[in-house]
């Protein structure tokens, strides 16, 4: 199964929205930063640009890899990424007369395949101050609304599509058919991207980083973690599975009890509880930036992880950790790198990093979204009220509390 289309983020709210679209048309797509080598790129049947909350103007603006534009690749660009596309090849970007912020009628012109399917009215939805008021040579309006009149545009000789508006939030009538003729008529991909074929994918993953060592997985008890625990078991087997899960003094009120008696009803009889929150308040007192409030959480897991190993005279050289690390925690996330407000995941602290250029570490999730991680879960039986249970966050309360 290979990867068919890259998203280069430029920090819109929205990247990973636009990966979520296009994997569930069944084609698998990934995000990278602007700066992204072209040899990363090769395997890409197609690119995205992605919006962003600069202007293409700034002089702080995001530097990106100019050479994507000689790959000779599919090329869609979004509110900024049009902007950009637009800039680059000599096209004009100026501050809107009127900016553009919610639902907007746009006028399709002309009979470009790149809108086949779609009426000659349709409702967008748009989000930016800056706008195109130039084409750039070679490429034609495609599409236009009152307030901007060059809202879509094409280059069909070199595949380069711009759109000012935003096709993967639902707010856009039709966005799903605009994805999916780039990808599927522009593009040329095949949907060959789904759970059941992904999972003989995770099984290599982990046979391969685990070896013959055993898997230390931390359980919150969450959706990821529990699905983690799933298939660990499925592929390793009970023995050589330890599941923790650890009380921070943080969860809600019962949490903790809940999560072992739910989950050895489905089978996980062999999960270890400890309530560590005397440790976690200790950390955290005093303490009020979230940011440092995380790294504590993310460093105090790993320090009772080893505290247990010690007391079950565990090898550490023996063991493999293992945490339920979803797609989006594997990217700083605020959104994405780019975005205005980064939060990194407790999952990502330096011991963790660490541990991952070691070989020490496993993840069998890292490469899905949670609506993928539940249909892992369907697939291997586990009852909904474990796949379905609402988010809650590993650090509990934490980053909202005082102490």
């Amino acid at each position: 199964m290979k990867e068919q289309i890259a998203i280069l983020d430029f920090g819109s709210q929205y990247t990973h929205l636009i990966a979520r679209r296009i994997r569930q048309l069944g084609v698998l797509a990934k995000i990278y930063l602007p700066t992204v080598s072209t040899t990363k790129l090769q395997g890409a049947r197609g690119l995205i640009l992605s919006g962003g909350p600069q202007s293409v103007h700034d002089k702080t603006a995001i530097k990106y890899n100019s050479k994507i534009f000689n790959l000779g690749k599919p090329i869609l660009g979004l509110c900024y990424g049009h902007q950009l596309i637009a800039q680059r090849f000599g096209g004009q970007v100026k501050p809107g007369k009127t900016k553009e912020y919610g639902f907007a009628e746009i006028s399709i012109t002309g009979s470009s395949r790149f809108f086949s399917g779609l009426g000659q009215k349709e409702k967008v939805w748009m989000s930016h101050g800056d706008a195109v008021v130039k084409l750039p040579k070679g490429f034609k309006v495609i599409g236009k609304t009152f307030d901007c009149p060059i809202a879509a545009m094409e280059n069909e000789k070199q595949g380069i599509y711009g759109l000012q508006f935003h096709p993967e939030v639902a707010h856009t009538k039709h966005g799903l058919i605009i994805l999916r003729n780039f990808i599927f008529k522009i593009c040329n991909c095949q949907p060959d991207w789904s759970m059941d074929k992904y999972w003989s994918q995770i099984v290599k993953n982990v046979k391969k980083t685990v070896g013959s060592r055993n898997v230390f997985l931390l359980v919150s008890g969450g959706v990821d973690s529990t699905v983690c625990f799933a298939i660990l078991e499925k592929i390793l087997g009970k023995k050589r599975v330890f599941g923790l899960h650890i009380d921070n003094g943080f969860m809600r009120l019962g949490e903790s009890i809940q999560v072992k008696k739910t989950l050895a009803k489905a089978g996980f009889d062999d999960l270890e509880v400890i309530n560590a929150s005397a440790k976690f308040l200790a950390a955290e007192r005093s303490v009020v930036d979230p940011e440092k409030k995380r790294e504590i959480i993310g460093r105090t897991f790993l320090k009772i992880k080893d505290e247990v190993m010690k007391q079950q005279k565990m090898n550490q050289k023996n063991w493999v950790l293992a945490q339920g690390t979803i797609y989006p925690d594997t990217i700083e996330t605020g959104g994405t790198k780019h975005a205005d407000k980064i939060k990194t995941h407790h999952n990502r602290v330096k011991e963790v990093l660490k541990l991952m250029r070691l070989g020490a570490l496993v993840e069998p999730l890292a490469e899905l979204y949670k609506d993928e991680v539940r249909a892992i879960g369907r697939k291997l039986g586990l009852p909904p009220s474990l796949i379905n249970r609402h988010p809650f966050p590993g650090p509990g309360l934490a980053i909202r509390t005082l102490c």
